[in-house]
């Protein structure tokens, strides 16, 4: 029988999302906007609470979103982003599959400017080069450990630790 741990509640991942906002507006010209890619449907949850954020630190700026759901069947299209500021964002970065997915479309036909990727939670263990510029909270794991981010409506309520005794 496994047992759960509250790694985050929401108070702390909002000021996670502040955090990460600034660092986003410090790594990005403020001269053109962001396009944020929110992978999947907590990726792209966070994606909202962090451009909500950066229109804060970036009022003159309109900075855009978009959802993709990398292990969507199908034809995966994102706008053309050619020479623009492109921000992936994930909720939880564990093997980097997810990541390398987004970034295999996004070069399929894209040559974006400058990316940066973002994530909530950092587990490690890496199958992919991927890294990660701008990290909430780094949560090496085991094996038998599973980290999920819970949602709650539009926002996201909570990140917990699930482990299998």
């Amino acid at each position: 029988m496994g047992h759960q741990l509250t790694l985050m509640d929401r108070a702390r991942i909002s000021r996670c999302i502040k955090r990460m906002a600034i660092q986003a507006n410090e790594h990005f010209s403020v001269n053109q906007p962001l396009h944020v890619i929110g992978l999947n449907e907590r990726g792209f949850t966070l994606a909202e609470e962090l451009v909500s954020e950066l229109n804060q630190l970036r009022p003159n700026q309109d900075n855009v979103i978009y959802h993709l759901d990398v292990f969507k069947k199908g034809n995966k299209t994102i706008p053309d982003l050619n020479d623009r500021q492109v921000l992936i964002v994930d909720d939880v970065v564990f093997t980097g599959q997810t990541l390398f997915q987004a970034l295999s479309v996004l070069f399929h036909s894209q040559e974006p400017e400058v990316i940066g990727i973002v994530s909530l939670i950092d587990r490690g263990h890496r199958r992919y080069p991927i890294l990660v510029n701008i990290v909430g909270e780094y949560i090496p794991t085991k094996v038998g450990e599973h980290v999920e981010v819970l949602l709650k409506e539009n926002y996201l309520e909570a990140v917990i630790l699930f482990i299998n005794s």
